[in-house]
């Protein structure tokens, strides 16, 4: 259950209280009480009376070297005007005047619950008309995410360049250390805080997914190409599958991401459904995937394509799955003698699916040896088309170019 929050109404501007509201919007203090912490910021599923928001903020400078801290503090709703509106306020009216316009600020929130549609709507237009700031906000409890007005907002505030997460165990030991009149002592986590997360966590991407978009951290974490040695790790075992289909009859691109839940129907089955769903013909389809497809997939993929010849499919990978064993191998080699371009992403490809399922505000940071990972892949799947015979296929199906297929 969830408390309601009282907040502005609807569609006001950022800056558009009288003065009056603005004496309030200052920050309560620099740190908050142990027990305030606990209660507020505790990741429960089901939250009672806890109606407050707390919002816990820093303001740094991007320097070449380290980021400069400026400004941090905490924000607290206040007569009926929610934290971060508070914080907007303060911000315009005492910090952003002293700021130079041709620096770049990162501002990071640490959040107890959600904006709502409201609020996150406020900072949408706020991060819109300042281009040299970068926001990240790492919440605790989700606010009313069955609404969809709240999924819509939450989504822009990501298309709009901010970094939207869940809080973490780091995210809290951080808090607790900066945020929280602690003694001296160390933050020591309460039961299920990990459980707890990831039910939030699941439930943001979830949200993020049916806008076709996926959060930074998912994305660093789900896409890193580096091989697997334990495939127990929880945050590896993920499948996504992110397509973008383009027509030829003028039309702006489609695109989604779905993910592989356990026990169900695997991405590329959820993938074949949609695309059948449109009944559409002539079209370009470019995916990104997690892991290359297992033999069941492979071989409905490949009867897709031969279905309709019209219909050009691009898979890109960024791992390879079970490839040393021959069903697998098989599987591949379906898709190739099909007609679909199978390859291993490498940067082109990171820092396209990036721009078009993440944040297209923020450039793509490549993780150290990307390209030399990526190269020993390719070679790995060279291999395995060399081994079935089927190298000259690079030259049937037009060059297994690296970049993103041009428009």
């Amino acid at each position: 259950m969830q408390p309601q929050r009282l907040g502005p109404r609807a569609g006001m501007g950022p800056f558009c209280l009288g003065c009056s509201h603005r004496k309030c919007c200052s920050p309560i203090r620099n740190l908050i009480s142990q027990e305030t912490f606990k209660f507020h910021f505790k990741n429960l599923r089901y939250a009672k009376d806890r109606k407050d928001t707390f919002l816990c903020y820093e303001v740094t400078r991007k320097d070449c070297d380290s980021p400069v801290s400026l400004h941090h503090g905490v924000f607290k709703n206040k007569d009926n005007i929610h934290a971060e509106i508070c914080f907007l306020y303060w911000f315009h009216d005492k910090v952003l005047k002293v700021l130079s316009p041709r620096e770049e600020f990162k501002i990071t929130w640490y959040m107890s619950w959600s904006p709502c549609f409201e609020c996150a709507e406020q900072v949408v237009r706020f991060l819109a008309t300042h281009h040299n700031l970068s926001l990240d906000i790492f919440i605790s409890r989700l606010y009313n995410i069955l609404d969809p007005k709240t999924q819509q907002n939450l989504c822009r505030l990501v298309q709009e360049g901010a970094q939207v997460a869940a809080m973490d165990l780091y995210e809290f030991k951080k808090c607790w250390k900066k945020f929280v009149d602690n003694g001296g002592r160390r933050f020591r986590p309460w039961k299920r805080l990990l459980t707890n997360f990831r039910y939030q966590d699941s439930k943001l991407q979830e949200i993020l997914r049916r806008m076709g978009l996926l959060s930074e951290e998912e994305f660093y974490s789900q896409f890193y190409n580096q091989r697997v040695k334990h495939l127990c790790y929880y945050h590896r075992m993920k499948p996504y599958l992110c397509y973008q289909l383009e027509q030829f009859n003028g039309q702006a691109p489609l695109k989604g991401c779905l993910l592989s839940e356990k026990g169900k129907q695997h991405a590329e089955i959820l993938f074949l459904d949609k695309i059948r769903s449109m009944e559409l013909s002539q079209v370009t389809i470019t995916c990104y995937l997690t892991w290359s497809p297992c033999p069941n997939c492979a071989w409905q993929l490949a009867a897709f394509k031969r279905d309709r010849p019209d219909l050009i499919l691009h898979i890109y990978t960024s791992r390879l799955y079970f490839h040393w064993k021959r069903p697998f191998q098989k599987g591949l080699c379906s898709l190739w003698q099909s007609g679909i371009l199978v390859d291993v992403m490498d940067l082109p490809q990171f820092t396209d699916c990036w721009t078009n399922f993440v944040n297209p505000k923020r450039p793509f940071w490549p993780w150290k040896g990307l390209e030399i990972i990526s190269r020993r892949t390719q070679r790995r799947l060279g291999r395995i088309k060399e081994s079935w015979g089927l190298q000259h296929l690079v030259n049937d199906f037009g060059n297994l170019q690296l970049g993103p297929p041009m428009s």
